[in-house]
């Protein structure tokens, strides 16, 4: 049996009546307000003011009582009222209440008014305007179902309906009802606590009382901030790192809306610095047999930057994957989870404004690899160019590119020591039956301008990228001293990296860093690259987590015993190469050495039982 079945016919009845009178549709008065119903002199005095000729005024208009004269409230409508009856989505029985007989049906718990208890909206049935979700007692795995499938008449019958609320200011307030969907969506945006009835067929979307009284009067956020205003309360929270802005957003609703201004703003500031959209989030396998893992990745396909909703529903979880990007991108790992932890690096990173950056394309001119270097024309469309270049990023977004191509950095090396810390990663890549072609080259570019007049760029120093094992990554550093010219290199040789130093010769021109795709990389669908220049302190961190071994380890994700049969592995090449592999010697001399009748007497004497 539906809600007050017998008051909703009776209302649908006289709904013509009321609607011509303009009288709440409840109580049936026009003038009830927040201290009781009015006068009967008014409504005389409204009646029979056309009709007599005296004007007749309030008892207290004239000042002679001390009652104070009733402040009429206005009415709230459904949303289908004063609808036009040719609308096809006409309904004859919308609905105007007045705001006492909200009040009285929040006070009492009959629940007979629809009224959403955090922003008043009010809907005449479960079909009009937005979706209305009951509060209920309990939580989805022990609730009985909704108010109509346990058989009550009103919500004052469940239990925790009959005590009230305190509102920050003291006041004792009636627990709400119902809430619509979209305040439901808003205040919790993150955790979800509604759901469905129980009962078969029900669709009847429930909610936790408890929840929404603190959502509502906000008292799980009862710090003093919650009184600034929201310009002063977003210069607070922008002092906050990345990390803690989502933990704010997450547990507080309050300041929900602050934080995703505050993140919306940190977004904007760095997402042109990254590949374009669609930001995809999701799992791949690994092709070394280890488990499933997490991939963030920017496909750069779009014409616009990463922003919400496209690529993101709140602008808080774009910057959560912003920055999980930049710090595997970026090699920023070691400094966060090291230990000796900086959580806040990839934040302050994300905010330096000194980043390296890539500019200029070139291409060989011929096919050999000593064809000397010429600027790439301009793709017509750059989402579909194949090769997309954002400050230190780029990203290879068509497999069909297949075409070396060099990129130089927008900076001189002009004077002092220049460092830069290099990641080169293609998915699928490294695996056990691959070749470990040259995946690229890095190293220093000499930019100048021969006899005829035209600028040249030819390659001062140049050292490979080698395809990795067991990994899908390369990650090297290089530091340049311009004063000496000497130029320190860590590259990756099989399970760590291995430093090297050389002594760049003078050379007419100016001197930039550059980075080189083989035609392998650049016909790998999502291969990236990404550089970071670093400060001293940075290099030293980033060489002595090197010089540990602790970069193969982190990066194979697998038993530390794999590295000593890598370095194993190595030692054989070793060996192979320089002609010393005496393997076969060292186990026939071993074999000379065994005694196999005496190795026959023993297991004949332990099969008889006897004392071998």
């Amino acid at each position: 049996m539906p809600l007050h079945e017998c008051e909703e016919n009776e209302r649908r009845q006289n709904v013509d009546t009321l609607n011509a009178d303009g009288a709440c549709h409840i109580c049936g008065s026009i003038g009830r307000n927040i201290q009781g119903f009015s006068h009967c002199l008014d409504h005389e005095n409204s009646s029979s003011s056309s009709s007599s000729q005296q004007q007749r005024y309030h008892y207290n208009e004239m000042g002679t009582s001390l009652i104070p004269a009733p402040q009429t409230a206005p009415m709230r409508t459904c949303a289908c009222f004063n609808q036009s009856k040719s609308d096809p989505d006409y309904w004859p029985y919308s609905l105007r209440v007045c705001e006492m007989c909200i009040a009285n049906d929040c006070k009492t718990g009959t629940g007979r008014v629809r009224n959403c208890g955090i922003c008043g909206a009010v809907a005449c049935d479960e079909n009009c305007g937005v979706e209305m979700a009951e509060c209920t007692d309990n939580e989805e795995w022990n609730t009985r179902g909704c108010l109509e499938c346990r058989n009550f008449e009103c919500f004052s019958e469940i239990d925790v309906f009959k005590t009230t609320t305190t509102a920050p200011d003291g006041r004792e307030v009636p627990k709400m009802t119902r809430v619509c969907v979209k305040c439901l969506e808003q205040c919790t945006p993150w955790v979800r606590y509604d759901f469905t009835c129980r009962k078969l067929k029900c669709n009847t979307r429930l909610v936790p009382s408890d929840v929404m009284e603190r959502k509502r009067f906000r008292t799980f956020g009862s710090s003093p901030l919650n009184l600034l205003p929201e310009d002063g309360l977003a210069a607070i929270v922008d002092f906050l790192p990345n990390s803690d802005l989502k933990s704010l957003y997450l547990t507080n609703s309050a300041m929900c809306h602050v934080s995703e201004r505050v993140a919306q703003t940190r977004v904007e500031e760095c997402h042109h610095e990254f590949p374009t959209g669609p930001l995809v989030v999701g799992k791949r396998e690994s092709p070394h047999g280890c488990n499933e893992k997490f991939w963030i990745r920017c496909e750069g396909t779009n014409d616009f930057n990463i922003r919400a909703p496209e690529d993101g529903k709140v602008w808080v979880g774009i910057l959560h994957h912003l920055e999980s990007i930049a710090k595997e991108a970026f090699y920023l790992g070691f400094q966060t989870d090291g230990p000796d932890k900086d959580k806040d690096a990839v934040c302050r990173f994300m905010q330096r404004q000194d980043k390296f950056q890539f500019a200029q394309v070139y291409i060989r001119d011929g096919p050999n690899s000593n064809s000397p270097l010429i600027p790439r024309p301009e793709h017509p469309s750059s989402s579909s160019d194949g090769i997309s270049i954002r400050s230190s990023f780029i990203l290879i977004t068509d497999a069909s590119v297949k075409v070396p191509f060099t990129v130089a950095s927008s900076e001189d090396l002009v004077s002092g020591k220049h460092r830069f810390i290099c990641r080169l990663f293609c998915p699928g890549s490294g695996t056990k039956n691959s070749t470990r072609d040259s995946m690229g080259s890095f190293g220093i570019l000499c930019k100048s301008v021969n006899e005829a007049g035209t600028n040249t760029i030819t390659w001062a120093k140049r050292l490979d990228i080698m395809e990795g094992l067991q990994r899908e990554d390369s990650v090297f550093g290089l530091e340049y001293d311009t004063e000496t010219r000497e130029l320190v290199v860590l590259s990756s040789r099989m399970s760590r990296l291995q430093s090297s130093e050389y002594t760049i010769s003078e050379m007419e021109g100016d001197l930039v860093f550059g980075v080189e795709f083989t035609a392998k990389a650049a016909g790998i669908k999502d291969s990236l690259m990404s550089v970071r220049k670093c400060n001293e302190l940075e290099w030293h961190e980033f060489t002595q987590y090197t010089q540990n071994g602790d970069l193969a380890m982190a990066a194979r994700n697998g038993p530390a015993e794999l590295g000593l049969e890598m370095l194993g592995l190595a030692r054989q090449r070793r060996r192979e190469r320089d002609g010393d592999d005496n393997r076969q010697e060292r186990v026939r001399a071993r074999l000379d050495d065994v005694n196999v009748d005496a190795i026959e007497n023993r297991m004949i004497r332990a099969r008889m039982g006897r004392n071998p």
